[in-house]
C-alpha cells in the first residue's frame, strides 16, 4: 500500500467568509474567526494504490498514484475505519479521531497540501446556504436538516486553470460523481462545548442600511437628474415612475455594493449548550 503521508498544521487562527455587502455576496457571509488545534491532513487526495491497499481490493493498482475519484459515503466511511485501524494515533495526547476535513482545517492547511486543477474535494461538513452556524473551532459542522440535502456535503471546486482558487458548493455524497476526490484529517476530538458563528443576522440594522443607501443611490438621483435637466413639472406629476425608477436602481446597486458586514471574532461566537444538544439536532 501506498504510504498515507500526514502533514502536521500547527494550531492558529484563520479567517473564512467575506465581510462584502452586496447581495451576491449572501452565501460567503458573514467573516469569521476559526482558531484550529494541531492536527495531521493528508498532502494529496487519496489514491487508487491506497485505497486498493486499506481495501484488499482491485488487485494490479498496488501502486497507482492516480487520485481515487467518484467514492460515495460508505465508500468513505469504510477508507476511513481502516485507516484509523491502521494509523498508530494511541501515543497523540489526548482522543484522536480520522476524518474528513472540516472546511476551516482544509482552508487552514490549503496552502501546505497539494490542490489539483478542475478537481472537487468533498469535505465532512453537511450542507448550509451560508456561514451562519459554522463551527468556530473546526470540529465539522453537523447534520441539521432532514430530506434530500441530509445526503449533501460541503465540497471545495477548484478552478480548472487557475491554481489556488476555489469555490465552495454543496454536492450529493449518495452517488458517484465524476472529478470528486477526498482527503482525511487526523484531529484531536473537541470535547468542549461547541463555539459556533451566531445564526440570526441583525436583520433591523440591515433593513435601515439598505433603505438609506437605496434613497441615496436609487430614489434622490431618480429625482434629481430630471430637476437638474429643467423638467421639474415631471419630478412632480411623473413621481410614481420615478420612485420605481430609483427603488430598482438601489436594488440593482445592492447586488455590487453594501458597506462592509462586521466579522465575527471567536469570542463573539455563540457557545453550544453542550455535545448531547448537538446530537439531538444532527439526528
Amino acid at each position: 500500500m501506498n504510504k498515507l503521508d500526514f502533514k502536521r498544521v500547527p494550531q492558529g487562527s484563520s479567517f473564512l467568509g467575506s465581510d462584502k455587502g452586496g447581495w451576491i455576496y449572501a452565501s460567503q457571509r458573514p467573516r469569521y474567526e476559526v482558531q484550529l488545534p494541531d492536527y495531521y491532513i493528508l498532502e494529496h487526495p487519496i489514491t487508487r494504490g491506497q485505497v486498493a491497499g486499506l481495501l484488499g481490493e482491485n488487485e494490479g493498482v498496488e501502486d497507482s498514484e492516480e487520485p481515487m475519484i467518484g467514492l460515495i459515503e460508505s465508500e468513505i466511511e469504510a477508507i476511513r475505519k481502516q485507516i484509523e485501524e491502521q494509523l498508530d494515533i494511541s501515543g497523540l495526547p489526548g482522543k484522536w479521531e480520522v476524518r474528513s476535513p472540516s472546511f476551516p482545517e482544509w482552508h487552514h492547511a490549503r496552502n501546505e497540501i497539494h490542490l489539483d486543477s478542475g478537481v472537487v474535494e468533498i469535505l465532512g461538513d453537511a450542507a448550509a446556504a451560508n456561514h451562519r452556524g459554522a463551527m468556530m473551532d473546526g470540529r465539522v459542522r453537523p447534520i441539521e436538516t432532514t430530506g434530500p440535502l441530509q445526503y449533501h456535503r460541503l465540497a471545495v471546486e477548484m478552478h480548472p486553470k487557475r491554481k489556488d482558487v476555489f469555490a465552495t458548493s454543496n454536492i450529493p455524497v449518495d452517488r458517484s460523481l465524476t472529478n470528486t476526490v477526498v482527503r482525511f484529517v487526523v484531529s484531536p476530538v473537541r470535547e468542549a462545548p461547541a463555539r459556533r458563528v451566531p445564526k440570526t443576522a441583525d436583520s433591523w440594522g440591515n433593513f435601515r442600511t439598505e433603505m438609506l443607501w437605496t434613497t441615496l443611490l436609487g430614489i434622490v438621483p431618480s429625482f434629481l437628474i430630471p430637476i437638474l435637466r429643467g423638467f421639474d413639472t415631471y419630478a412632480l406629476d411623473g413621481w410614481p415612475n420615478l420612485l420605481f425608477g430609483g427603488l430598482v436602481a438601489g436594488f440593482v446597486t445592492g447586488a455590487i455594493w453594501r458597506p462592509r458586514r462586521p466579522t465575527i471574532s471567536f469570542e463573539e461566537g455563540v457557545i453550544q449548550e453542550s455535545e448531547d444538544s448537538l446530537a439531538s439536532v444532527s439526528q
